[in-house]
């Protein structure tokens, strides 16, 4: 009897095991196609013509932003759309997976630890998520490793990004459309091919000028403090 259990969890474990080099495979094969597609739209899009002056497209500031509450050397009298917005919490859930691009974090799906470019929040499967601030929508796309993902320029040039979401069309949600603070704009899924293990959570993720930022530095202390916990595995 003994020796059966023992079989049983050998053979659990390969399994595991295999799951694991399955899912590695399929990442890196999704990523040699994302890379081949990239350059494929890069060719392509070399040889458009350039944009007419006037168009919808997004402003673009090239100034220099600085986050909440730290001192810059901006003018008093700049505009309010080249100042960094404060940003408000996208939903409410349980923060367990930190924004670190220099200590790898734990990832369970492919049972290894590597740097985490965003904060992944636990949150009810199907859950409201909401835009963080007021900006225009730049992409919404198939992520090939984190699934459906919705973008949005704000104020600074400051992105927020929100990623492992349901694949659905909202109404009144497209690309170049302007969406408000609080503004409904997908639902929690189960979409990020490289975090299919983890309960069911939003990856998100900001960008300043193009930068990996940390999300919740743009958020204020008491939103944080209302509308996220944190477990005891967190790794912050």
């Amino acid at each position: 009897m003994e020796n059966k259990k023992q079989t049983n969890e050998a053979q659990r474990e390969e399994r595991a095991r295999a799951n694991r080099i399955l899912y590695l495979v399929i990442a890196l094969i999704l990523c040699l196609g994302a890379a081949i597609a990239g350059i494929a739209a890069s060719v392509t899009s070399g040889r458009r013509a350039k944009p007419v002056a006037g168009t919808d497209a997004p402003a673009v500031t090239t100034g220099s932003e600085t986050a909440p509450g730290t001192e810059g050397s901006r003018d008093a009298a700049a505009e309010p759309e080249d100042r960094v917005p404060t940003l408000s919490a996208p939903l409410s859930g349980k923060v367990y997976r930190a924004h670190d691009l220099t200590v790898p974090v734990y990832s369970v799906t492919l049972d290894e630890y590597r740097v985490h470019n965003g904060v992944d929040i636990l949150s009810e499967a199907g859950g409201d998520v909401r835009a963080m601030a007021s900006g225009i929508v730049t992409e919404i796309s198939d992520h090939p490793l984190l699934g459906h993902s919705v973008s949005v320029l704000h104020a600074g040039n400051l992105t927020s990004i929100y990623r492992n979401l349901v694949p659905e069309e909202i109404d009144g949600l497209a690309v170049g459309a302007s969406v408000v603070a609080g503004q409904v704009i997908g639902h929690v899924g189960d979409t990020a091919l490289v975090e299919c293990c983890d309960e069911p959570h939003l990856h998100l993720e900001t960008t300043l000028s193009g930068v990996s930022v940390d999300p919740l530095d743009y958020v204020p202390e008491e939103s944080i403090a209302a509308s996220f916990s944190y477990d005891e595995s967190f790794e912050g």
